[in-house]
């Protein structure tokens, strides 16, 4: 099989995840279990995790000249990424997230931007040749929206696949869903973005339908521990997610996302694509960390064969 080819147009950031029993009230100080630092950002979250999965991937993303931008470059180009396409500034300091995942595994985030901001159509417009060379462009929103359009206008010229993680959701604008081919919202997002909030599949089917119509061709509507909606022209498919214990699901979004691109790349339906993608998703959980969760194509196999045979 050709290897998928894969353009990630993105955030790139330095993650520091704290471990502690419950989340704090305001005021409060809470004594947490233990720190870990590592690299985040939706944008290198999605590439890292597909040129894990075998993908050929690019990354155009913005970091700062400092200690942190250089760390992330060499991590990514660790990965096989190809990073030429990272611009470093001295304008700004990479950006960064603190993250705060509680005993239950739940987690909430707390981003600044920093370099991410700074990231341009100019920028995009530089790696113009590597959107003709992919079967997938993916963009999040954690950069301006204006490099997204262009990223989605580029791969469309292309003929190329457009896929949006539309995380923050009041970034997304009309025009940038009329260029994506399919949509990754979880059910807050997709709330964001159609005013309909989700109790029942019925709910989840609705909303999607209505996401449908400001312009985006197929939605994969991630849902937790209710699995995956798919919603495409031929109707409306509902998959079950993978059962696991979960221990962090910071970054499981994006570990279904890149999943899906790389599916998608290599071929698969839509729907086989979230199945895949769904297993990604529940191995990353099972382990702790972002980045560090996601797995290689060699562990996904593996790990799918000891659940099919327990």
């Amino acid at each position: 099989m050709k290897q998928p080819r894969i353009t990630v147009v993105g955030s790139a950031n330095v993650d520091l995840t704290f471990r502690t029993p419950r989340f704090p009230q305001p005021g409060e100080t809470l004594t947490g279990h233990a720190l870990h630092q590592g690299m985040g950002g939706k944008g290198a979250n999605q590439a890292v995790a597909a040129a894990r999965l075998g993908a050929d991937v690019t990354f155009i993303a913005c970091v700062g000249n400092d200690a942190f931008g250089q760390a992330a470059i060499t991590a990514y180009q660790a990965e096989g990424i190809q990073a030429s396409f990272i611009r470093q500034t001295e304008d700004e300091p990479t950006g960064t997230a603190a993250i705060l995942v509680d005993d239950e595994a739940e987690n909430c985030i707390i981003v600044v931007p920093g370099a991410n901001a700074l990231l341009s159509a100019q920028d995009v417009q530089a790696a113009s040749a590597m959107f003709e060379q992919s079967q997938v462009v993916l963009c999040q929103l954690e950069t301006p929206v204006v490099a997204a359009v262009e990223a989605f206008r580029l791969a469309r010229a292309a003929s190329v696949l457009t896929m949006l993680t539309p995380a923050p959701a009041q970034q997304v604008t009309d025009e940038l869903l009329a260029l994506c081919d399919v949509c990754v919202p979880n059910k807050t997002e997709i709330a964001a973005l159609t005013g309909h909030t989700i109790e029942t599949e019925a709910d989840a089917v609705r909303t999607a339908e209505r996401l449908r119509d400001r312009g985006v061709k197929r939605v994969a509507l991630t849902m937790g521990g209710n699995g995956v909606l798919i919603l495409d022209q031929s109707g409306a498919t509902h998959i079950p997610a993978t059962k696991v214990k979960a221990v962090d699901t910071t970054g499981a979004g994006d570990a279904f996302t890149a999943a899906l691109a790389v599916s998608l790349a290599e071929g698969m339906s839509l729907v086989d694509s979230a199945r895949r993608a769904s297993a990604v998703a529940a191995l990353s959980v099972t382990r702790i960390g972002t980045q560090t969760s996601f797995p290689t194509l060699k562990e996904l196999v593996e790990w799918i064969d000891r659940q099919e045979n327990a």
